[in-house]
């Protein structure tokens, strides 16, 4: 996608409400996350926390959805990392 188009779609979404920001979150955040340059982008991203905040993240999730166990996102979080670490064949 052209850079241009980007910066386009970028502007529109600094000037929805903070409502509108929310749908759109809801709507199109899981379609960009399921993309190998995506999982890239948030490791590049949590690479960069302190421990501290890295900490204050996680626990967040998990008062957020205390029913999924620990053992379960650790096992997402290992295999999206894994996923995006292995080269596949195309």
């Amino acid at each position: 996608m052209a850079e241009a188009k980007v910066q386009q779609l970028a502007d529109e979404i600094r000037m929805l409400t903070e409502a509108e920001r929310q749908e759109l979150v809801a709507e199109v955040l899981p379609l960009l996350l399921l993309t190998q340059g995506s999982v890239r982008a948030v490791t590049r991203a949590l690479d960069t926390l302190s421990t501290e905040d890295l900490d204050a993240l996680v626990e967040h999730a998990r008062t957020r959805n205390s029913a999924v166990p620990d053992t379960t996102i650790a096992t997402v979080l290992h295999d999206a990392l894994h996923a995006v670490r292995t080269p596949r064949c195309a």
